[in-house]
């Protein structure tokens, strides 16, 4: 997102990309960030969003440990 802002040559999103990528690296360290959320600086960053269902299944499925990883 903070490379599209940039593209776009936005200002105030340039700027709200930036607060979200420290407030994102600050909500990690105490907990998950909400699921479905953009991070579009139009959305406050714990507003829970829907997720199309194709989305969620491949996030999870990404998300469990591969039968080719090294840590199996």
């Amino acid at each position: 997102m903070l490379v599209l802002a940039a593209q776009r040559q936005s200002a105030r999103e340039i700027v709200d990309q930036i607060m979200w990528i420290v407030g994102a690296a600050t909500r990690t360290a105490i907990g998950p960030i909400p699921p479905g959320n953009t991070g579009s600086s139009n959305v406050i960053p714990f507003k829970r969003m829907t997720m199309p269902d194709a989305l969620a299944d491949t996030l999870a499925a990404a998300a469990k440990p591969s039968a080719y990883s090294d840590h199996a």
